[in-house]
């Protein structure tokens, strides 16, 4: 079936109409005719596949890694960094427009290392070999490297093609470097039959959240250290982290912001970071595990001016007695609860600044905060060659 493709989606597939019904394409770019297989039939739309590309598009390029479009961990790898940058930036546009009735230009999104930015993957294991699972399926593929991972943890993939061949009960292992790429943790779960065959090539061991060798790696964060757990969320790109933080302290300064709310802390990145800036950072986190952390993390930097509580933002902070000039939030791909919403809503914060992972999640609670309008946004790349993109948002009440 000869079709054009007419746009891109918000997962970088090719969008084109069958019958009136909308059909998803994956590896296919705007303007491009093709030949294409129906897959899958839904009641509202279709997925294709390519057959055959009838034109091309001159912004095609020859994807550099031999797993692109079967391993799932890539989307954007037949573009240029520069094309896909636009894509990003025209996404979130659309995005905003759509779901908060926001017409906005994003001037500036920063990309840093289009390959060897990621410091963490999980890889499965079977049969004595080492891999990953095909994009929406079960299929196991054997890899011998990733583009997207930093050197060490492909150092590291290289030595335990050997190890797991002599393993038969280990499911999946987990590979972590600190941002300096020196320290190594590695966590698996399932039956390991020699463990010193993988305590000699890691910092770190962790077996089925059993520490074997030394439960936590440190990892630097501009002039900071972090203690990193198997289960921490530490982002996994140190440059563009890096470039996010550094915006959040321009920003910080810029308002003159001195006392700050830390929502969705973590264990403490954002807030031990900006401490320098203010007079005081309070950082709320519902995870427990992750506000222990939050604490060490606290006294490995000998921050005086941080504190720290554990629970939801509701039940913590009484709205009406709130006196933080700026909140700072960076919620998972879910965005803010409504409940915590409303307590926002009815802060005495001037500002607001919203890290997020997910453009459809902020765009909806930009809408849902009246309070505050949208004064600039910005993009930081931090997963090239896929879809996803951050971005920070700054907020002023009204």
């Amino acid at each position: 079936m000869k079709c054009r493709i007419d746009s891109l989606d918000d997962f970088g597939r090719g969008i084109t109409r069958i019958n009136n019904k909308i059909c998803f394409v994956k590896d296919a770019i705007d303007g491009e005719v093709i030949d294409l297989e129906i897959v899958n039939e839904k009641k509202n739309y279709l997925v294709a596949r390519v057959k055959e590309y009838i034109e091309k598009s001159d912004k095609r390029i020859k994807p550099k890694c031999k797993y692109y479009n079967i391993c799932g961990g890539c989307n954007l790898e037949h573009i240029s960094l520069k094309d896909e940058e636009k894509y990003k930036i025209k996404k979130i546009e659309s995005i905003l427009k759509k779901f908060a009735g926001i017409n906005t230009s994003i001037e500036k999104i920063t990309s840093l290392n289009e390959y060897n930015y990621r410091n963490k993957v999980t890889l499965r294991v079977k049969n004595g070999k080492i891999g990953l699972l095909e994009e929406n399926s079960h299929s196991f593929i054997e890899i011998d490297k990733c583009y997207l991972v930093v050197p060490k943890i492909n150092e590291v993939i290289f030595k335990l093609k050997d190890i797991v061949k002599e393993e038969d009960g280990i499911s999946k292992i987990m590979i972590r470097t600190s941002n300096d790429n020196h320290i190594v943790m590695i966590k698996i779960e399932g039956k390991v039959r020699n463990l010193s065959n993988f305590k000699s090539i890691c910092d770190s061991l962790i077996v089925n959240d059993k520490v074997i060798k030394n439960e936590f790696i440190e990892s630097a964060i501009l002039d900071k250290r972090f203690y990193v757990s198997s289960n921490s969320f530490f982002q996994i790109n140190k440059d563009i982290v890096e470039a996010m933080y550094k915006r959040i302290i321009e920003i910080i300064k810029k308002k003159s912001s001195y006392k700050v709310l830390d929502l969705y802390c973590g264990v403490g990145t954002i807030g031990i970071c900006v401490s320098n800036y203010v007079d005081q950072v309070l950082g709320i986190e519902v995870v427990r595990e992750s506000v222990d952390s939050a604490f060490k993390n606290k006294e490995l930097n000998n921050v005086n001016n941080i504190s720290f509580k554990c629970g939801k933002v509701e039940d913590i902070i009484d709205a009406k007695l709130m006196n933080f000039d700026t909140i700072i939030v960076d919620p998972p791909r879910a965005g803010i609860e409504k409940s915590a919403i409303e307590v926002l809503n009815n802060s005495k914060a001037q500002n607001i600044i919203y890290v997020s992972c997910d453009p459809v999640t902020l765009a909806r609670d930009i809408k849902n905060l009246d309070n505050y309008e949208l004064k600039e946004i910005e993009l930081f790349n931090m997963f090239p060659r896929t879809y996803h993109c951050e971005s920070i948002a700054v907020l002023e009440r009204k």
